[in-house]
């Protein structure tokens, strides 16, 4: 089920077998009051639930800020109600919650209640682990999905066997002693569960790719942002919910190089002054970094001025998952732009007036201001004539304004640093990063207004407009 409850919050819910997980009233007024202090987006109630974030955890029940649920495919919500008999809705809420987080939503996890489920018909299964690796086809980004897979199909197929009582050591012919002329092996109808479901799966990749493929484009956070949850995430997915079965998923995500993709820090490439005021809050936010980051620092504008070649200067834009442009315009860093990964615009410490005076080159700022992620302004004064910018290019529109009405996840005054290091750490794309360019109105050329008149009344009327703008040029007493 899902209904708005009031002031401004969902609750979307799974029935199971007939039941209805109930929330006490106290436990759904925490969870709203989470969602309207702004520390979550979403809050989802499951056993254990520790007050912190989650990609994504078993429950029956979730509350979420109306707004968040407008980048979700409304087919989704028809999955987790169970409407789709095809679907499973418990791996549709793991889903759900999931995406929510891709699109820049904090999700919460409190401690409540959910209804133990049980799977005894090999279709349930089999509709389960179809979705389970629908939605780990779906979601992951480029460099994770196909690992994560492997693991998946490996750990659900296996674990279905050893779960059904087959001796799976009888497959491994160069181990087992003997009986080697033994061309058959009993498998219960448990047992082929999860393999009936892989296969259905590879059948509906096509249509799985089309929806990766939406889910992608409305992706606001990078897998390296979100990687200290996705273990626990998957495991809920797979169903590793004892601790013999968490390690053997531990042992297949170390064998297809999962975790070491997880463990690499996000990468932040600073684009600052070697000296200056600016030069040292780069250093700053180098050092309050550390290890939580892979930081490349180059000096403003040293790959425009050295020549280098343009797949170098593309190579270091595509690098990042954050660009921090400090003083510093995208004429320093030829096709940052262009790229996936979040822009930062530090004028933190920079006199905005005087470094406009000095010139960092003609429609500049409107570029930066037209694709940053995040504006850091001096003080408020300053904020004040950045949102003025920013209104300019249209970047303060219905997307980001119902996300945050303060605006201040947008460009927000930032004096010792702390806000840029926050955010390097976990960098989330603007709200409006999936609307179209905003294009400023040009003004019709002498052409295309002759074409107009044309149009309009023939030679006549071109020859009426020209003689009015001949008046107009040409005024008595006037300088032509």
């Amino acid at each position: 089920m899902v209904s708005l409850m009031g002031r401004g919050v969902v609750v979307t819910t799974i029935r199971v077998a007939g039941s209805k997980t109930r929330l006490s009233p106290e436990a759904r007024e925490e969870g709203v009051s989470r969602i309207e202090s702004g520390d979550a987006a979403a809050v989802c109630f499951t056993p254990g639930g520790s007050d912190s974030p989650v990609l994504a955890a078993p429950s029956d029940v979730l509350l979420v800020d109306e707004a968040a649920l407008r980048s979700i495919d409304k087919d989704l919500l028809l999955h987790v109600q169970g409407s789709d008999q095809s679907g499973d809705p418990a791996t549709a809420m793991l889903d759900l919650q999931w995406r929510l987080n891709l699109t820049g939503h904090t999700v919460v996890a409190l401690d409540g209640p959910i209804t133990p489920r049980t799977l005894d018909a090999v279709r349930d299964e089999e509709r389960r682990v179809e979705a389970v690796l629908r939605t780990l086809t779906t979601l992951p980004g480029e460099s994770l999905r196909g690992p994560l897979t492997t693991v998946a199909e490996l750990y659900l197929v296996s674990e279905a066997l050893a779960g059904a009582g087959v001796d799976t050591d009888a497959l491994d012919l160069q181990r087992s002693p003997g009986h080697d002329d033994v061309g058959t092996l009993a498998v219960p109808a448990a047992g082929v569960a999860a393999a009936l479901g892989v296969a259905a799966a590879l059948d509906g990749v096509k249509d799985a790719a089309e929806t990766r493929a939406t889910v992608q484009r409305r992706r606001r956070v990078s897998d390296r942002a979100l990687a200290p949850l996705v273990e626990p995430a998957v495991g809920h997915l797979l169903g590793a919910c004892d601790d013999a079965s968490r390690d053997r998923l531990a042992r297949l995500m170390d064998v297809c190089g999962v975790r070491r993709i997880l463990a690499q820090p996000v990468r932040v490439l600073v684009i600052a002054p070697e000296d200056g005021p600016t030069g040292a809050r780069a250093d700053r936010l180098v050092n309050a970094l550390g290890e939580s980051a892979t930081v490349r620092r180059l000096p403003a504008g040293s790959m425009a001025e050295t020549g280098a070649g343009i797949d170098a200067l593309y190579g270091q834009a595509q690098w990042a998952d954050v660009i921090v442009l400090a003083a510093a315009t995208f004429g320093d860093l030829p096709g940052a732009a262009r790229t996936h990964a979040a822009v930062v615009v530090d004028l933190g410490a920079v006199d905005l007036v005087a470094w406009m005076v000095r010139g960092p080159g003609p429609g500049a700022l409107e570029e930066l201001m037209g694709r940053a992620d995040l504006v850091l302004a001096a003080d408020p004064r300053q904020r004040d004539l950045l949102l003025g910018a920013l209104a300019g290019q249209k970047r303060v529109n219905a997307a980001v304004y119902d996300e945050d009405p303060s605006l201040m996840s947008l460009v927000c005054t930032d004096p010792d640093g702390d806000a840029l290091a926050d955010f390097c750490r976990h960098p989330v794309r603007a709200a409006d990063v999936n609307l179209p360019p905003y294009v400023p109105p040009t003004k019709p050329g002498d052409l295309e207004l002759a074409v107009r008149a044309l149009k309009d009344g023939g030679p006549t009327e071109l020859a009426t407009r020209v003689a009015r703008r001949l008046r107009r040029v040409y005024r008595p007493g006037g300088s032509r």
